[in-house]
């Protein structure tokens, strides 16, 4: 079978939607992951089919070595499948998208890439700038050098391509950074300031920066499993596609695309134009960011370790569990969403949560639980605690789900799990090479090392008064000592379901 082409895709009768192969290229991209393949430019690729838009995008692969995406994914003219697949309202969705915004993939490492990147930049064609090279890729380097080709950082890079654009007299850019950090566009402005600083350049250059770029700060959801693993199952799709693609990538039907700026910039941006759903603009994407952490993140951190020692092992099980699933929605009904209404709309929030039931419930992903349980006691911190301290400020009562999924979360470290033999307890340390399943931060694991032998009453106690923890003592919180206690009981007599039961009675 051939491989997928503009040759193969004309052989085999393909009548589906084609970008004119030669548009001007106005999108440079760093990064060429399967998450900017399946999301921002597929978003680019509707766009063009939505509203008319012309413009490919030039991805630039951000290492070098042995890694050789970009001869692979030119020879086969830079056209990829996106495989939707997962439930949306209810339905389930399988659907095969064919993108054709992608002109071409550059290794800058490579001395010609190096020049054809910084012809792109200094094009009358180049519009908008994206990233997403990973949490770790908005990162200062000291070492890096402005005649470096290229620079080893991500901020590095762009900073030399920026000020070669600025330097050529040309119009600024719009910048899209979709690394998974708090403020990145901010942070990314901020070390490129510091690399002018290192590297002697003009004060000019910041000021067009700051005054003739947009370099905005974003949040971006959706969930992209990449490739498909099972070789009779990627061979199912090869044939009903009617082509290989190695560069296949699954992605769920959700999306959500927060872009923070104005309507100037809402009218320059083509997938917002087109009004493509789950794409906006809003003066400040935090409270997106809260909603998201609060209710998706939260959710999971929630019920998965209770779930884990249950005897559960996959997300989409829990969701066919009327008591875990329950304990969920209660959770998020009652007690996240009401104390997410200052600062967003109610429905939106419950529209948002049953999106997460569905991502949840998703048939295609295998989402395992131990490998959301990677440092869950920070997790806990970070998106359920606020929550907690806040119903118990709105409301004075303790939220009982909540409350209920601390307890649960300690017994994930102390317990053995339901119906599972010779698993041991969860605190099994990787030690003489051997592995362990509760992997966590090692002051963690040691905390529960030393509490081994402790009774409940004392553990939980010691437990909640860890100020390392938590940042604070919660045994302070009015009652939720108690609560975890007897929660904690219930879990050690009648397993973590009869928990999460006794939570929704």
């Amino acid at each position: 079978m051939d491989t997928i082409s503009y040759e193969t895709l004309d052989k085999i009768g393909f009548d589906g939607y084609l970008q004119l192969r030669n548009a001007p290229e106005k999108v440079l991209q760093f990064g060429e992951g399967n998450f900017l393949r399946a999301f921002v430019d597929r978003y680019f690729d509707l766009a063009s089919e939505k509203c008319g838009w012309t413009g490919k995008v030039v991805m630039v692969q951000p290492i070098d070595g042995a890694y050789a995406f970009a001869d692979g994914i030119n020879e086969q003219d830079c056209l990829y499948t996106v495989l939707m697949r997962g439930k949306q309202d209810g339905q389930t969705i399988d659907e095969a998208r064919v993108v054709s915004s992608c002109s071409r993939c550059l290794n800058p490492y490579r001395h010609a890439d190096y020049e054809a990147m910084m012809q792109v930049a200094t094009s009358d064609d180049l519009e908008i700038i994206v990233s997403n090279t990973t949490e770790a890729g908005i990162a200062y380097d000291p070492a890096c050098k402005a005649t470096d080709e290229p620079p080893a950082s991500f901020p590095a890079k762009l900073a030399q391509v920026l000020h070669a654009r600025w330097a050529a007299g040309k119009p600024g850019v719009i910048v899209l950074a979709c690394e998974l950090i708090d403020h990145n566009g901010e942070e990314l402005l901020r070390i490129m300031k510091q690399y002018v600083v290192d590297w002697g350049w003009e004060q000019a250059f910041v000021d067009w920066l700051e005054g003739d770029c947009t370099i905005c700060t974003t949040l971006v959801d959706t969930i992209v499993p990449g490739r498909i693993r099972d070789a009779g199952e990627a061979a199912k799709v090869a044939e009903r596609l009617g082509y290989e693609d190695p560069f296949l990538t699954v992605r769920e039907p959700f999306q959500m695309w927060g872009i923070q700026g104005d309507e100037e910039l809402a009218e320059r941006l083509p997938f917002v134009k087109a009004g493509l759903p789950g794409v906006f603009v809003t003066p400040d994407v935090t409270p997106y960011k809260k909603r998201k952490v609060r209710i998706l993140n939260g959710a999971h951190t929630g019920f998965v370790p209770g779930s884990w020692v249950a005897g559960f092992g996959i997300v989409r099980d829990c969701m066919h569990d009327e008591t875990i699933r329950g304990f969920m929605d209660k959770m998020l009904a009652n007690e996240v969403i009401p104390t997410l209404a200052a600062d967003l709309d109610e429905q939106d929030c419950k529209r948002f949560a049953e999106a997460v039931g569905n991502r949840f419930d998703n048939p295609f992903i295998d989402h395992q639980l131990l490998s959301i349980c990677l440092n869950s006691t920070a997790k806990w911190r970070a998106r359920d605690l606020p929550t907690l301290k806040d119903y118990v400020a709105m409301t004075g009562e303790l939220p009982r789900c909540l409350a209920t999924s601390l307890a649960t979360l300690i017994s994930f470290y102390t317990q053995e799990t339901e119906g599972r033999e010779a698993d041991g307890l969860h605190l099994r340390r990787a030690i003489d090479g051997a592995s362990y399943v509760a992997q966590d931060d090692a002051f963690v694991l040691d905390f529960y090392e030393q509490h081994a032998a402790d009774g409940d009453e004392a553990l939980v106690r010691e437990v909640l008064s860890c100020e390392q923890m938590w940042g604070e003592d919660l045994t302070e919180v009015a009652g939720l000592e108690k609560f975890v206690r007897d929660a904690l009981a219930i879990v050690r007599a009648d397993g973590a379901k009869a928990a999460f039961a006794a939570a929704l009675a």
